[in-house]
């Protein structure tokens, strides 16, 4: 399964590279891992402060963007603008017709409330509400991340760059991600949703790599170039701080509980609700060591532990929201 991208030889010579990220398409990824109960340990610090931090006005999104499968494509520009400005610009110009068409497609996989039947009218209203939406979480999960996110992401497109013009694109595109084969002449982008081939007949194609796109390559294909976005994954976990020329500060939650202890807490509030086998995968950690921090934490009366058919699950009580609101992740 998976798209698998046909190269003839004028394509071989129009492959670039992004160099800064998509805010928009950051947006849309990002709520996803918010969402997914398998982004990764390195996505934990920060799912649990953004979910911690996500702004009522925001929660309108987590409707239109799902963990997973389809959402509205007017939310991803194809031609992606690198400030937020623009990008909000490009989404709220949407024309009513391919507003209705993509609210249209979502409304036939599960039922959606009034506001959005509104937005796919193009009602100023709803517009507005979204423009608001976007902003507020921007400001919450992301804004604070920016300094880190354009460094890692400089260094990043840096050597994929010197990679292409030391090393060919052979050496580029064998080495993007797991879910990325390179089988001369065709790139095979596997995923579970998708199996079609598409030649490129000229038109090039782009690479993005994306920090919040936790486990599969995609496609992004209605207007020349093909792009492909992939995920990498932050040197270290995102710990949102206080920004570039600060000191960073000591992480008091792990002086209390513990480091381990602390990681198990934040995945915790992160998933909202999760097994003790995909925590143990999630805080990088064995299962019976998860499960003798698990049982500290829910003596303490940070977490609730419920059987779910064979497994259980574990969620923080509102005694360790508030112990993780009080003691944030250090920069």
């Amino acid at each position: 399964m998976g798209v698998r991208i046909h190269f003839d030889g004028s394509d071989l010579r129009k492959v670039t590279i992004a160099q800064q990220p998509a805010l928009l398409w950051d947006i849309e990824r990002s709520l996803r891992a918010l969402q997914a109960p398998n982004a990764g340990a390195a996505y934990a610090p920060w799912r649990a402060w953004a979910r911690m931090r996500l702004p009522r006005t925001a929660r309108q999104l987590l409707t239109l963007v799902p963990p997973s499968g389809p959402c509205p494509d007017f939310l991803t520009p194809t031609r992606p603008s690198p400030d937020l400005e623009g990008g909000l610009d490009q989404v709220l110009s949407t024309p009513r017709p391919l507003l209705n068409r993509d609210l249209g497609q979502l409304a036939e996989r599960r039922r959606l409330p009034p506001w959005v039947h509104d937005l796919g009218r193009g009602s100023l209203p709803a517009l507005r509400s979204l423009d608001r939406a976007l902003r507020d979480y921007h400001q919450a999960a992301i804004h604070p991340l920016q300094h880190r996110l354009t460094a890692d992401y400089e260094t990043v497109t840096g050597g994929l760059t010197q990679t292409l013009s030391q090393r060919g694109l052979d050496a580029l595109l064998s080495n993007l991600h797991p879910s990325i084969r390179w089988n001369p002449p065709v790139l095979d982008v596997g995923h579970p949703l998708y199996d079609e081939d598409v030649h490129l007949n000229g038109w090039g194609l782009h690479l993005v790599p994306s920090f919040f796109t936790p486990t599969n390559a995609f496609c992004v294909n209605p207007t020349p170039p093909m792009t492909v976005t992939f995920p990498i994954t932050p040197q270290e976990p995102w710990r949102p701080g206080p920004g570039p020329g600060r000191a960073h500060t000591v992480d008091s939650l792990a002086s209390l509980l513990g480091g381990r202890r602390a990681i198990v807490l934040r995945a915790i509030a992160a998933a909202d609700g999760i097994t003790t086998t995909k925590l143990a995968d999630t805080a990088a950690l064995a299962p019976s060591t998860v499960s003798h921090h698990t049982a500290a934490l829910r003596d303490a009366g940070l977490i609730t532990t419920q059987r779910a058919g064979t497994s259980v699950r574990h969620r923080t009580t509102p005694l360790g929201l508030n112990l993780l609101r009080a003691q944030p992740p250090p920069s």
